[in-house]
């Protein structure tokens, strides 16, 4: 059994501030650590009740929990991160940690109060709280039970909840609900790690956001103390950012990989289609040849006009196909185009030495357009040509109707033909680059040129067909292209 001067001996030698209350709540002895910490003179608190240590609004609360403390006294330790509100003589707010310790003395219950000055810890941890708040990615601590103690500014851009509304709550709240019970499993067996690791570092994981999507992160868990206590610290980076640049990336790969595919089959359709043409300009100069060496010369300007008509409209095809490859933003001059004129004059080319072609025009004489007249003819040509090469051979004659009407401010344009049609699993793909079908098929470049052409004017184009009776393009344009620039 202890005495009071045994007390008193252990109170004068210790260095932290203890004071020793009696079971009526009453100061029977201070040391001088204690009395300076709060402002006292020596034995100045001695004979006065606990309570004039502690903040007005607390002193009647404690009454009672001093009282039921008596009844059932039980020792506190220090350290357990609770920290209590002193007041010193000066009335200065002091936080505290305070340790109980219920001992007998002289044969009279009595509680060793042992203090700790709490500012300087506090003075600490609102410094990393500050820290932890400038930090640009999100930054959790998480006791043992993985309630969540600490959380800082940077959760509500990353999850969209206020720290305040994540403190109490396990951290389970920030997991997809088909992970949460797995989660619950793998934090349990994390406190038997002993040092910090990388939780799925490299490969993405998912935090729930608090509108229900989710969201891809990477976190670092690391095991960390805090006032004594076992604590984890949880790191989430943000991962969006990177998440959705990876896959533009690989989306980009992909494109590369179908423009090479492209590049490649486009070399191989031009070198097929430019030789097709230069044979024919070769054996019609052949021809021009031994026509002068025979010294007859009636044949000899149809063949080189028919060599040149060649020339030309393979020449016009190519400079077609590299001004929308290299330049497709470069616009043309404005003019006017009597539209019936220029469908004549692409027949009489297109149609030149063709015989069962008729072609069945209706449109206006005195319908005019503003628009890139080299770009309306190349629409023209395509849809035209495509019409010959496709007629059906078992009929006696290939009919090509073109008639035009204006709607409003646009112009509707209809090319219909009685050619041998288009598959309906191949009409979804008719406009598609290198798009070809069957062995009819030239380079697969004119209809994916008409098609750019017609949105480059500011229009749309349509195709409805039925195998074995023919196929109708409509294409609508605006009549004054400058009013849709």
């Amino acid at each position: 059994m202890m005495t009071f001067d045994t007390v008193a001996l252990a109170f004068g030698v210790t260095p932290v501030p203890m004071l020793l209350a009696d079971g009526e709540g009453l100061v029977r002895l201070t040391n001088a650590e204690f009395d300076s910490l709060f402002g006292y003179e020596a034995g100045a608190l001695v004979g006065q009740p606990v309570e004039v240590l502690l903040p007005r609004a607390m002193k009647e609360a404690h009454v009672g929990l001093r009282e039921a403390f008596a009844v059932l006294p039980a020792k506190r330790r220090m350290g357990a991160g609770r920290t209590v509100a002193g007041v010193t003589r000066s009335g200065e707010a002091l936080p505290l940690e305070l340790a109980l310790e219920p001992v007998t003395v002289d044969g009279t219950s009595m509680t060793i109060v042992t203090a700790v000055d709490a500012r300087a810890q506090l003075r600490n941890r609102a410094r990393i709280r500050a820290i932890m708040d400038a930090a640009s990615c999100t930054m959790l601590v998480v006791d043992e039970e993985g309630r969540i103690e600490f959380v800082n500014q940077a959760v509500e851009a990353l999850v969209g909840y206020r720290p305040e509304d994540l403190l109490g709550q396990t951290v389970e709240v920030l997991i997809p609900e088909q992970l949460r019970t797995a989660h619950r499993v793998y934090r349990r067996s994390f406190s038997s790690l002993g040092e910090g690791r990388a939780m799925a570092r490299g490969r993405m994981v998912s935090a729930l956001h608090r509108d229900g999507h989710a969201v891809a992160v990477e976190g670092v868990l690391n095991r960390v103390e805090v006032d004594g206590a076992p604590r984890v610290v949880v790191t989430l980076v943000d991962l969006t950012e990177r998440v959705a640049a990876e896959q533009a990336m690989s989306a980009r790969a992909l494109e590369l990989e179908r423009l090479n595919a492209d590049l490649w089959e486009f070399s191989r359709s031009i070198s097929h289609d430019l030789k097709a043409p230069l044979v024919s300009v070769s054996g019609l100069l052949t021809l021009c040849v031994e026509d002068l060496e025979a010294g007859e010369h009636g044949e000899l300007a149809a063949t080189l006009a028919r060599a040149k008509e060649i020339a030309e409209n393979s020449a016009a095809e190519i400079e077609e196909v590299l001004r929308l490859t290299l330049a497709p933003g470069v616009e043309g001059p404005q003019v006017g185009v009597a539209l019936r004129d220029m469908v004549a004059e692409l027949w009489e080319h297109l149609a030149a030495g063709l015989s069962g072609v008729q072609l069945r025009p209706t449109v206006p004489s005195d319908l005019t357009l503003m628009t890139e007249a080299p770009v309306l003819r190349s629409i023209l040509r395509n849809l035209l040509s495509n019409a010959i090469q496709f007629r059906d051979m078992s009929k006696p004659e290939l009919e090509v109707r073109i008639g035009a009407r204006e709607a409003g401010d646009h112009l509707e344009l209809m090319i219909i033909d009685n050619g041998i049609g288009i598959p309906a699993d191949f009409l979804p793909h008719i406009f598609d680059l290198f798009a070809r079908r069957g062995d009819r098929g030239g380079s697969g470049v004119g209809l994916n040129l008409a098609r750019r052409n017609v949105e480059r004017l500011g229009g749309e184009i349509a195709v409805s067909s039925e195998l074995g009776q023919g196929t109708e393009f409509t294409v609508s344009l605006p009549l004054n292209q400058e009013q849709v620039k």
